[in-house]
């Protein structure tokens, strides 16, 4: 896998791997992550737990989160969660959930802990439609001052 992995993102323009491997083979998402092939997105393998960012972040075993509300508890828990991916100048990505409502609030969320990406779908459905929507009028609302990170997306 690591050698189709490399070829794919030699070949293509990837930007991220999700879960690469076993959400318990710590090895082999270390090795993969020390490459710098792409960004190494680490979802069942932390489960927005803090605990297992601290152990990713120790080990370098990734260099992003998939942050998932429902899986964390709170909101404060949510913003400490970041809080440690980014001083580990890790990537965040605000994920929804599959089943979701219509609610924008994860967008919300997004913008207000500058996590740079947001995991919403392909926008066919309600509920994902109104995801990007919410980003547009946060977009407008903000003018001149909405700031896209491009390639400082980490800073």
């Amino acid at each position: 896998m690591i050698e189709l992995y490399k070829e794919l993102c030699s070949e293509y323009p990837i930007v991220s791997i999700e879960d690469p491997f076993d959400k318990e083979d710590w090895e082999h998402i270390k090795y993969i992550s020390s490459l710098g092939i792409c960004q190494i997105v680490g979802d069942d393998l932390l489960m927005s737990n803090a605990k297992r960012i601290e152990k990713a972040i120790a080990e370098s075993a990734c260099n992003a989160l998939l942050l998932k509300v429902n899986q964390v508890g709170t909101v404060t828990e949510v913003i400490e969660v970041v809080r440690l991916a980014k001083e580990a100048h890790w990537g965040v990505v605000t994920s929804h959930r599959c089943g979701e409502t219509i609610d924008s609030f994860i967008a919300d969320l997004s913008v207000g802990l500058a996590s740079g990406v947001i995991k919403s779908g392909a926008p066919c459905r309600g509920e994902r439609l109104e995801k990007y929507n919410q980003l547009l009028r946060i977009e407008e609302e903000l003018g001149d001052h909405a700031v896209y990170a491009g390639e400082d997306w980490r800073q």
